[in-house]
């Protein structure tokens, strides 16, 4: 009983704290570059059927080039244009009393970008329809 309570607690604590980021650190001049950036909510953390569930999305090809693996708060700088950003999603559980099979999903988002502007991917993946999601969020580039 008492490492379950531990459990949840320490689980809740982490959501807390991804809650708490403000995000990447984005150089100020990026020219007229665009920026693609991996958003929190593709990295997630939360109790689960007496375990801690994980789900996210991490991209590792850009254009169709093999690039370094993107994953929570990081980002990459592109040229404005069209992209295509490939990866995968991901669904873990880890308990104590509990194994479930870990499985990934393929996922890929095309998205014409703009200069001097941040684009941040945000995921979901439904493990029951074995589907990963992603979307965007525009927003000017200060």
């Amino acid at each position: 009983m008492r490492s379950i309570l531990a459990q949840i607690l320490i689980s809740a604590a982490c959501i807390g704290l991804f809650g708490c980021q403000t995000g990447p650190n984005v150089p100020n001049d990026i020219g007229d570059q665009s920026v693609i950036v991996m958003g929190f909510t593709t990295h997630s953390v939360q109790p689960y059927e007496g375990g801690t569930l994980y789900t996210g999305f991490i991209a590792d090809k850009l254009d169709g080039q093999d690039i370094k693996a993107l994953n929570q708060s990081q980002f990459v700088l592109v040229t404005p244009g069209e992209h295509k950003l490939e990866g995968r999603c991901y669904w873990k559980l880890r308990g104590s009393l509990q194994f479930e099979d870990d499985f990934t999903e393929p996922g890929q988002l095309t998205l014409k970008t703009h200069p001097n502007t941040v684009y941040t991917i945000q995921s979901d993946i439904d493990e029951y329809k074995h589907q990963c999601k992603l979307r965007v969020v525009e927003r000017p580039h200060p």
